[in-house]
């Protein structure tokens, strides 16, 4: 099976836009981490309270969307694919139906970030986050590249694979201990310190345990201004 990323299509770069970023906000004034769980458990009750309501079929979905665009009824079942692209796509109703199935399939860390992403800041998985150091790093990545290079056994049918290979082999990235690259996992705060004084300012911190585009976006800005990434 093919490995995916939610965002990045299999042709083109794929790398999101600089354009109109705001930088990350590190710290939460005024909130505390039970505050912030005891919340967070409460609307993540309520989701799935509210998703066990939520539609079952594209039909009912578009209704209940209130967009009145008929969509496929031989699709009838909705996918995980499906609902990420909806909700890029504006419909941020679709947010419910997709925490809840990353619940019921047991994801709980993507069903907590999609939850507070709101549907408008999408999570980074490691492959989006490869995809895009393939072009902030494109300059130094040519060398390697014309090398062999051993590829992950999860990246063996990615059209992205040896690039991805390339980047573990630079150091930006890292394999799993039992040797895959596990492109669908999100990006986690060690990931990002790995990549301080490489791609972002070395006072990169990040305090939360997954990362959004628009705030990958502008670490990657922030570098550049500072003179890190070139």
């Amino acid at each position: 099976m093919k490995a995916y990323s939610y965002r990045y299509p299999r042709t083109g770069a794929g790398i999101t836009q600089l354009v109109e970023c705001q930088l990350p906000k590190l710290k939460v004034a005024g909130s505390s981490p039970v505050t912030r769980s005891i919340f967070l458990f409460v609307m993540m009750l309520f989701i799935m309270s509210a998703g066990a309501r939520a539609s079952e079929s594209y039909d009912t979905w578009a209704a209940a969307s209130g967009s009145g665009r008929s969509l496929p009824s031989e699709s009838a079942v909705l996918s995980g694919d499906v609902l990420v692209k909806s909700i890029e796509n504006g419909n941020r109703i679709a947010l419910v139906s997709l925490v809840r199935l990353l619940v019921s399939q047991g994801r709980m860390r993507e069903a907590v970030a999609w939850f507070q992403g709101r549907g408008l800041d999408m999570p980074v998985t490691r492959r989006d986050l490869g995809i895009a150091l393939s072009w902030y790093g494109r300059f130094r990545l040519y060398e390697v590249l014309g090398e062999e290079i051993d590829v992950p056994p999860d990246l063996e049918d990615d059209d992205y694979g040896k690039t991805l290979a390339a980047i573990v082999s630079m150091g930006w990235m890292a394999c799993t201990e039992d040797g895959l690259f596990r492109p669908d996992l999100l990006v986690g705060p060690g990931e990002l310190q790995l990549l301080s004084g490489i791609f972002f300012p070395r006072s990169c911190e990040w305090h939360r345990d997954w990362i959004g585009m628009k705030s990958l976006d502008s670490l990657f800005a922030e570098g550049i201004r500072a003179g890190v990434t070139r």
